[in-house]
């Protein structure tokens, strides 16, 4: 479980968290993008492992492998405009966490629970996981999610998600409700980081109030379903 939460965190740090909006250009451009986007996967994967490189540099070494060879299938499928970017947007990620799964179950490489040398629990790791996905990759979904509902699918090749403060502030929401979630007796007081939002839309027209509740929706329940899966985490571990 540790490896594969290790790879996990490498994959949503390099494909979100260091991929700028000039690199996903570059990716849609050609295969020149999508090896450097997969390197840059790949070195952020080993520094997450940077302890136990000895060890576990073959899972390194094949998760950035099996990182091209998705995007090197998923970058045509998403310039193909009869496919609906959140479809190819939750298939793209759902190959790549199944790949890692794979590749941690197939190698088995003894590491703990750690970033880099900063050691951990499980529980305390998976949380790291998961704030990093509400937060990182939960800003791409929420906008696949608005974009295929207003555009009934159909969005420009180029159009992306700028790195403005509306991003920035619903990246804070979901890490602050996921952290409530986990931290307080009452998992659902998390929800809270949501009410300011709705409270907003309220006030303002039907179309901007859809965005913000389709935000919020989209938050709640990409928390819910982290929330599970950590508290499953927690119960055997």
């Amino acid at each position: 479980m540790a490896l594969f939460l290790r790879l996990l965190l490498g994959h949503v740090l390099g494909d979100f968290a260091f991929q700028p909006g000039r690199l996903v250009r570059a990716k849609r451009s050609g295969l020149a993008g999508q090896v450097l986007h997969a390197s840059i996967v790949t070195a952020c994967t080993a520094a997450v492992l940077a302890d136990a490189l000895p060890v576990a540099w073959p899972a390194v070494a094949l998760a950035g492998a099996a990182h091209l060879a998705i995007e090197y299938l998923s970058v045509p499928a998403r310039k193909n405009g009869g496919r609906s970017g959140l479809v190819v947007f939750v298939l793209d990620q759902a190959l790549h966490i199944l790949s890692l799964v794979l590749i941690s179950l197939g190698l088995s490489a003894p590491v703990a629970p750690a970033i880099a040398w900063m050691r951990m629990s499980v529980v305390q790791l998976g949380l790291v996981d998961g704030i990093a996905i509400v937060s990182l990759m939960g800003a791409i979904l929420a906008f696949e999610v608005r974009a295929s509902a207003l555009g009934n699918g159909e969005q420009p090749e180029n159009s992306l998600l700028a790195f403005d403060g509306a991003r920035v502030y619903g990246m804070i929401e979901r890490a602050a409700a996921l952290y409530a979630a986990a931290a307080t007796p009452v998992p659902i007081v998390g929800y809270a980081a949501f009410v300011p939002r709705l409270a907003f839309a309220l006030a303002h027209p039907p179309a901007v109030r859809a965005r913000h509740v389709s935000e919020a929706l989209v938050g709640t329940l990409l928390c819910t379903g982290t929330w599970l899966l950590l508290a499953a985490l927690a119960s055997r571990y």
